[in-house]
């Protein structure tokens, strides 16, 4: 006759709002800041939208999983915002055509064809599924390590790795070639 065991899970630790606020502002805002380009007013309102967003859900943050969920709605509460000014075509352009010494040539056609660029290269990054793009974008727009990136969405360095390899399998099947920054 075998026995059944039970296990109770420790109930894990509601947070108190005040207490994220002061332990978090300065992270949410360092991670605002990096999407800002030297903005820090645009910045403070990414800031201000997340823990707006963190009062709403207080209720069922915990303590043990606070810091890579406000992690994770900076990045979509900036992102959203960048798609607005459409900062990010100019991020994702500065990717695909990076400063040279010599200046581009600039005709109708050339700049046409830029555009055209980056507006693909952002349509095909937004296709990639939830996990896939910010982990794409951290690592491309941020040059965030695996590591680091495991370390700010609290996942595994592996589970990080597979991420980039299965988007990196989507984006060259989609056409696209993504240097893995190997030498």
């Amino acid at each position: 006759m075998s026995r059944a065991v039970h296990f109770k899970a420790l109930p894990a630790r509601p947070v108190s709002f005040d207490a994220l606020y002061e332990a978090h502002v300065e992270d949410v805002y360092g991670w605002s800041m990096r999407y800002a380009a030297g903005r820090t007013g645009w910045a403070e309102d990414v800031t201000h939208d997340v823990f707006l967003k963190a009062w709403e859900h207080q209720t069922w943050l915990r303590e043990e999983d606070v810091r890579g969920w406000l992690f994770r709605v900076t990045q979509n509460v900036a992102f959203s915002a960048l798609r607005r000014e459409k900062t990010f075509r100019q991020r994702i352009a500065s990717l695909l055509f990076p400063e040279s010494s010599t200046p581009p040539e600039s005709t109708p056609d050339v700049a046409l064809e830029r555009r055209e660029a980056v507006s693909s290269a952002t349509a095909t990054l937004d296709r990639l599924p939830g996990q896939e793009r910010v982990v794409m974008t951290l690592k491309l727009l941020d040059d965030l390590s695996q590591r680091e990136i495991a370390q700010l969405l609290s996942l595994s360095e592996g589970y990080v790795s597979k991420l980039i390899s299965r988007a990196q399998g989507r984006l060259t099947a989609w056409g696209w070639k993504v240097d893995d920054g190997a030498p």
